[in-house]
């Protein structure tokens, strides 16, 4: 066996490169972005979400302390440092993490009541104060901290008026250092751990399912994969006659085996056929070369004879060694010919040519070929015609290679005086068939021997080696023709007393 066929050597994978195990880790990895994904957002959103609360029930804070004191000190625009501490007061007792802030109408910071080292900014944006108060914008609405610039927080803001004048603006973080301190001290607290570990037990949970589910569904293919593993080593699995299941596959998984299975059991199949193909000819060839041989021994022999006594033989000793090759000859022509035909049937090269014709006028010409040798053996040919002129669909060259077989076969086994008869009728138990039967008076089959009359070179122990008008496989021709056509043929016979065939034939093409 050379390189290109060898038969490809298949390895076992690693368990870690399996496809259970791939689809296991993207299980894993998908399910921990998933969770780590849904923590970060459950944290900012939780944050939103206290921010916009914060805000709401905030959101008249600034203008409550505005409306209880004069922040300004008169008409003018400095703030009044002794209001400011009363309102700082009283906004952290209603609110201890606020921070408050005095404005002036650009927005610069006035005044405060904290350290002076720890207000970082001079000058807040007016932007998200003046779109606090007009109630354009959506809450959470943000602005900057001047402790914190870097961060914005959630806020109360009101105008601060005198006579219908603006001086300013009252400005409130809602969530100021104490509320950062409160918060630090909090990332590590027993609400954030809960939620954490829930998290983390709602991410197990879904990976041990996913797993189990993976292999569940991996399983079949894994079966699957062993059993084209086994058939790729040639362990052809064992499968029912018919490997073609018409079934409705569930999913891919269902369908790819339903496949294989067919595949595999059609390539069995295929695989016992060409054994029966190899066992068959090797069978055809002993069969063959034995037949054969004697034909061409018979002619060697009787032309060796001639060849060395044609000067001592006479005329008539001459003539009946050269008729005797002639017919072995003949036989060997019949023989090769019949072998070309059974080999071409049996090749399903042939495609039958369907067609109505009347299956009397075939009969009657039919049998016209065979007067002369009906004549010699002074047999008698009865043909019962009680179809008139009915009509058969079939192959008309093929059948006609049935009658002829069949009546080749009767007259070489029926004795000189015999008779044969062709019956054509109707089929009683199908109106749509004629019914044909050839039958002789010969000496008819042993029981032992009906079931095999249709096999290659069958040897009818009564046929004369001389005989040149039987191959021993006309009978299989005829077997062959009638498989074509999906009919039957029978075989009735007894010793002394006659054989017959009989087969049907349908009136019109099958539905």
């Amino acid at each position: 066996m050379n390189q290109e066929q060898q038969p490809v050597k298949l390895l076992r994978s690693s368990v870690f490169t399996t496809l259970s195990a791939k689809l296991s880790l993207a299980l894993v990895a998908i399910v921990a972005t998933l969770s780590i994904g849904v923590f970060v957002a459950s944290q900012a959103w939780m944050r939103v979400y206290y921010d916009e609360l914060t805000q709401k029930l905030n959101f008249d804070i600034a203008k409550y302390v505005n409306g209880e004191y004069q922040l300004m000190q008169g008409d003018s625009d400095k703030a009044s440092p002794e209001a400011i501490k009363k309102v700082a007061h009283v906004a952290m007792v209603v609110n201890p993490v606020v921070e408050v802030y005095l404005l002036d109408v650009q927005g610069n910071i006035i005044g405060h009541d904290l350290p002076a080292d720890s207000v970082l900014l001079d000058k807040v944006p007016l932007g998200p104060v003046k779109a606090f108060i007009d109630g354009s914008e959506e809450f959470p609405l943000r602005g900057v901290d001047p402790r914190k610039p870097a961060v914005e927080k959630v806020f109360s803001a009101a105008p601060i008026e005198t006579d219908g004048h603006l001086q300013g603006y009252l400005y409130v973080i809602l969530g100021g250092q104490a509320y950062d301190n409160i918060g630090d001290g909090l990332k590590d607290s027993y609400s954030r751990t809960m939620v954490f570990a829930a998290t983390a037990l709602i991410t197990l949970v879904a990976v041990l399912t996913g797993l189990l589910v993976f292999r569940l569904l991996v399983r079949r293919l894994t079966a699957l994969s062993h059993k084209m593993h086994n058939f790729a080593r040639h362990e052809l699995p064992q499968v029912a006659a018919d490997p073609i299941k018409q079934a409705v596959a569930k999913d891919e998984i269902e369908l790819l085996q339903l496949t294989f299975e067919s595949m595999s059991g059609q390539i069995k199949q295929q695989f016992e056929m060409l054994r029966e193909a190899d066992a068959t000819r090797r069978e055809l060839i002993s069969n063959v070369s034995h037949d054969l041989r004697t034909p061409l021994a018979t002619i060697q022999g009787y032309l060796e004879t001639l060849l060395i006594k044609n000067g001592s033989l006479n005329e008539a000793e001459r003539l009946e060694y050269l008729n005797t090759a002639m017919k072995s000859s003949r036989r060997l022509g019949q023989l090769i010919g019949d072998l070309f035909e059974l080999s071409k049937l049996e090749s399903n090269h042939t495609r039958p040519n369907f067609e109505r014709f009347s299956l009397a006028e075939l009969v009657f010409d039919t049998a016209q070929e065979f007067r002369l040798e009906l004549e010699a053996k002074q047999i008698k040919l009865d043909i019962h015609n009680e179809q008139n002129n009915a009509l058969v669909y079939a192959d008309i060259s093929l059948m006609q290679r049935v009658f002829e077989n069949l009546l080749r076969n009767a007259i070489a086994y029926t004795p000189e005086g015999g008779r044969i008869s062709l019956t054509i009728t109707a089929d009683a138990t199908n109106s749509d068939k004629i019914k044909v039967s050839v039958g002789d008076t010969g000496r008819g089959i042993n029981a032992e021997d009906l079931p095999y009359i249709f096999d290659r070179f069958y040897a009818n122990p009564d046929r004369s080696r001389e005989d040149v008008s039987s191959t021993g496989l006309g009978l299989a021709i005829v077997k062959r023709i009638m498989d074509i056509h999906d009919a039957k043929i029978q075989v009735q016979s007894k010793l002394n007393q006659g054989t017959r065939f009989e087969f049907e034939l349908p009136k019109d093409q099958a539905a």
